[in-house]
């Protein structure tokens, strides 16, 4: 068994690596305002089975200096998917929660031949409406107060919410309220529905029930991914929008089983 306990940093900026080069290539893009180390625990029950390959967005974790921009998180997480496809073995599956779900579903549309399948989390609505003014009203929240005060905020929820490894994992990758502000901006100017109907690799939407703003589209989303020839489906599962952070150990056979039925599926196409 690998016997590594953190993240090996790759040749690239912001792409961090964990398991055995043999395993399963399985890339994983982080939520917002958080970074690639939050899938750690994930990763450490992962290997060796699979190589995991996350990667830190624009205006986060290590690449904090950086603007978000919908375009530079396509190309980070290509960037990611390349990395894996040179150290992994077999088809490489890309999986994405909350803000990392709608960049893995960008990237799928924009590189499909990259991708073997793709699993988004909690990334199904359109966002504009009441989704874009909540988080608008909260990032303006944490400019107001400040990002330093909002950061120590954040970190002393996430203590209160999360399991020990979760939140220590969380916490050594940094909080970025200034990403978190840039996203929810840049990510209004996207039609998300028009790009999901532009994906057609293999696509699985994994939503929490208790999740519902994020739920709003996602049916939406599934005919319009269908409509591009993707073999999509549609599965619902306990918690909120947190829950791969809550339940890395649940979260963690979501994405074995995420994984199994996206390589299936790509093999069968």
């Amino acid at each position: 068994m690998n016997s590594e306990r953190s993240w090996q940093q790759s040749g690239e900026p912001g792409v961090w690596t964990f398991g055995d080069p043999a395993g399963k290539p399985l890339v994983l893009v982080h939520g917002i305002r958080v970074s690639a180390h939050m899938w750690l625990p994930h990763a450490r029950r992962l290997a060796p089975e699979f190589r995991v390959t996350a990667c830190d967005l624009p205006g986060h974790g290590s690449l904090r200096d950086r603007a978000f921009t919908l375009e530079g998180a396509v190309a980070q997480v290509r960037t990611a998917l390349l990395e894996a496809a040179r150290s992994g073995s077999g088809p490489v599956v890309l999986a994405g929660m909350s803000l990392g779900g709608f960049a893995a579903l960008a990237t799928a549309a924009a590189h499909p031949e990259l991708v073997a399948g793709v699993l988004v989390n909690n990334s199904t609505v359109q966002p504009r409406g009441t989704a874009a003014r909540l988080y608008r009203n909260a990032g303006r929240f944490m400019r107001w107060v400040g990002e330093e005060r909002a950061a120590r905020a954040n970190a002393a929820l996430f203590r209160r919410l999360l399991p020990r490894e979760s939140a220590e994992a969380v916490l050594a990758g940094g909080l970025s309220m200034r990403g978190f502000s840039e996203a929810v901006e840049e990510l209004t100017r996207h039609d998300f529905l028009a790009l999901a109907g532009r994906c057609t690799p293999p696509l699985l939407i994994v939503n929490c029930r208790g999740d519902r703003l994020f739920r709003t589209d996602e049916q939406a989303f599934l005919r319009a991914a269908r409509s591009a020839g993707s073999p999509a489906e549609l599965r619902h599962v306990k918690g909120t929008h947190i829950q791969a952070l809550v339940d890395p150990e649940g979260f963690t056979r979501l994405l074995r089983a995420g994984h199994a039925r996206l390589t299936a599926l790509a093999g069968r196409g």
